[in-house]
């Protein structure tokens, strides 16, 4: 009489167990929780995780006994259930995540059916689904609540740019993943203060050979991250794979943050400002603050940790997130248009430029980059002392980027929409026409909507350099120091989407030209530190010094005397001379497809051995007279040997 009940309680534990452990794999794959995926995807989950529901319950219905026989009977029936919520699927056009369907379906094949089994291999399943379930609910409050883990790496990289190879270092896991992408990079004494986006702090030291250590800070920014999240059921940790979220039509709140950070020192007194984001909860809706604080440069941990925020400016107005006056749009929440790109006048004055937070007059009822009466699309003056702020310039969009110049020009990097990323030169009460004018255009178009002239900009203050398409560029700095002297007064842009520097070279009021540097990082700040040499703060959380390329590499060497004239690829890819791919060990004058040999390479025989190799670069000319080889060769031992050594790679 007992048997039944027991029996039947144990299967509701098995099948509760597993449906838990199967409701956490968003947590486990986004550090997020479900409710907050992309309407498809919970429908589909809800779907898979009904399907499990109900293939157990019509086990426990109609299979009343146990046995081989019966666990087909149960197999049968889950197949049964699940091809019908496939077929449903199908016809809605919902397509399952693989992360969701795998799982779900190979865990409602295996678990039904194996509680119908005998019942020692029900007591064992019933272990190891309960330390299943353990696990991944453990795991998941890990990844919920723990910043990731990066295992401290340095690779270094040469690359070529015009005027210089440059000798990249770049640092993976110096500092733990932040929660979120953005922040900024300043001077701070003889280190650097990097803000990142999360609102934490560190100290950096960059030594001479490129290595950076971080030393966390006892100083935190007053953004209000996870009352933001909470407020709308969301997650303060961005997701794994930002793919996943881009046609979310919940608010992205892992989006909050911070912007830049910009540092103020006179003798030992410092002071820090950090703009941000700040959620006002009575009013729901949200601002972009400037806060500063100040402290000792000498004496740096002991004063922040008593230092407390002030509020020197707050935008207006307050922005909603519902109502006729918010964004109509999948993301109601523009985090990445906060702009928030700052830096320092004078010692009195500082200028904060400000996105339009998507209120473009598109996917909203106003344009606030065209109202007087908003902060927001421009940029501001702001007095330190008095906290007085008057508006310099309108017309922006989403500036990241702003530099001046010693000669006391202000440049301004800001983000078009689809196409017309800008450089800007910055005249006070100018407008520079955003969003009624954009050499961009609308997302998913090919045309910009408010543009009585396609393709122009005109009846505004025009751009000194614009980008089609966009490159979303971010940071901007300049070049004042002795490192790089042919760069110097140019300027340094970082760039997101193609993920590389560009090089700016100023002609009067314009920008003549745009080299590309690849890094192949989203580039989220660029600072020019005290030695002249770039460091680089990407979105994966790396560090990255660049610099010019000095000593005896083989790779550098290859780069300046090889690389102009050869390739390596697959040794038919060939320039003015041939394809180096295998080049120690092959024949001679032997590369498939090249028949430019000389005579004199042609007649000299043998393969390139190493020796044969160092007797050549040493000098081509002593060895085979006549080549067409035309440079001199390489009369340092040390360099020609790891030279060849970088050959033996190719």
């Amino acid at each position: 009489m007992t048997s039944a009940p027991r029996s039947l309680l144990t299967q509701v534990l098995w099948h509760s167990f597993a449906v838990l452990a199967l409701a956490l794999l968003p947590v486990l794959k986004f550090q997020a929780p479900w409710w907050l995926l992309p309407s498809a995807q919970l429908l589909s989950l809800a779907a898979l995780l009904a399907a499990y529901v109900v293939s157990a319950l019509a086990v426990l219905v109609f299979v009343r006994s146990d046995g081989a026989v019966a666990a087909l009977h149960a197999l049968l029936i889950t197949l049964a259930v699940f091809g019908l919520c496939f077929a449903a699927l199908l016809a809605l056009r919902i397509e399952p995540p693989r992360y969701q369907l795998a799982p779900i379906f190979v865990a409602a094949l295996i678990l039904i059916p194996l509680h119908r089994l005998a019942a020692p291999l029900r007591t064992i399943g019933s272990v190891g689904l309960a330390a299943a379930l353990a696990a991944a609910a453990g795991l998941a409050i890990l990844r919920m609540k723990t910043p990731d883990r990066v295992e401290r790496t340095v690779r270094e990289s040469h690359m070529r740019s015009a005027l210089y190879n440059l000798r990249v270092l770049s640092n993976q896991g110096a500092l733990p993943a932040p929660a979120t992408r953005g922040g900024g990079l300043d001077k701070l004494g003889d280190e650097v203060l990097l803000g990142v986006g999360d609102g934490t702090f560190y100290a950096l030291n960059v030594a001479p050979d490129g290595a950076v250590q971080a030393r966390k800070l006892p100083l935190r920014a007053p953004l209000d991250r996870e009352e933001f999240a909470s407020a709308f059921g969301g997650s303060a940790r961005q997701p794994k794979l930002s793919a996943e979220w881009r046609q979310s039509k919940g608010i992205q709140t892992w989006r909050f943050r911070v912007a830049d950070v910009v540092t103020q020192t006179d003798g030992d007194a410092l002071r820090i400002f950090a703009s941000h984001h700040y959620w006002k909860p009575d009013e729901r809706c949200f601002v972009v603050r400037v806060s500063m604080l100040d402290a000792s440069l000498s004496a740096l941990d002991d004063s922040l940790s008593a230092a407390r925020w002030r509020t020197l400016h707050e935008s207006e107005p307050c922005l909603p997130l519902a109502g006729e006056h918010s964004i109509l749009s999948d993301n109601a929440f523009r985090g990445e248009e906060i702009g928030g790109a700052m830096t320092l006048l004078d010692n009195q004055t500082l200028l904060l430029a400000l996105g339009d937070q998507g209120f473009s007059g598109i996917e909203s009822r106003v344009a606030y980059a065209q109202d007087p009466r908003s902060s927001y699309g421009k940029t501001l003056r702001i007095d330190i002392a008095s906290g007085e702020t008057e508006i310099y310039t309108m017309g922006h969009r989403n500036p990241q980027g702003v530099y001046m110049t010693a000669d006391g020009r202000i440049w301004l990097a800001e983000h078009g929409p689809q196409g017309g990323d800008e450089i800007n030169l910055l005249e006070r009460q100018a407008n520079y026409g955003w969003p009624l004018v954009t050499y961009g255009v609308d997302y998913g178009s090919i045309a910009w909507p408010f543009n009585e002239r396609q393709g122009r900009h005109e009846g505004y203050r025009k751009p000194a350099f614009a980008w089609t398409p966009s490159l979303g560029v971010s940071s901007l700095t300049g070049i004042e120091g002795e490192r790089f002297t042919a760069w110097r007064g140019d300027l340094i842009a970082g760039s997101l989407a193609t993920r590389s520097l560009y090089r700016l070279v100023i002609e009067g009021e314009r920008i003549v030209l745009a080299e590309p540097i690849a890094l192949d990082e989203r580039v989220r700040d660029v600072l020019e530190l005290n030695d002249g040499r770039l460091l680089v703060w990407t979105d994966s959380a790396a560090l990255l010094t660049v610099q010019p390329a000095e000593g005896s590499s083989g790779t550098l060497t290859y780069a300046t005397l090889c690389s102009g004239c050869h390739v390596a690829a697959d040794g038919r890819q060939h320039r003015i001379g041939p394809d180096l791919h295998g080049i120690v060990g092959r024949p001679v004058a032997s590369a498939s497809g090249f028949d430019a040999y000389s005579p004199a390479l042609k007649t000299l025989g043998g393969a390139w051995s190493e020796e044969r190799l160092d007797e050549y670069l040493r000098d081509p000319q002593a060895l085979t007279p006549g080549t067409s080889m035309m440079f001199p060769g390489v009369p340092d031992d040390v360099e020609r040997a790891a030279l060849i050594e970088h050959l033996k790679t190719l």
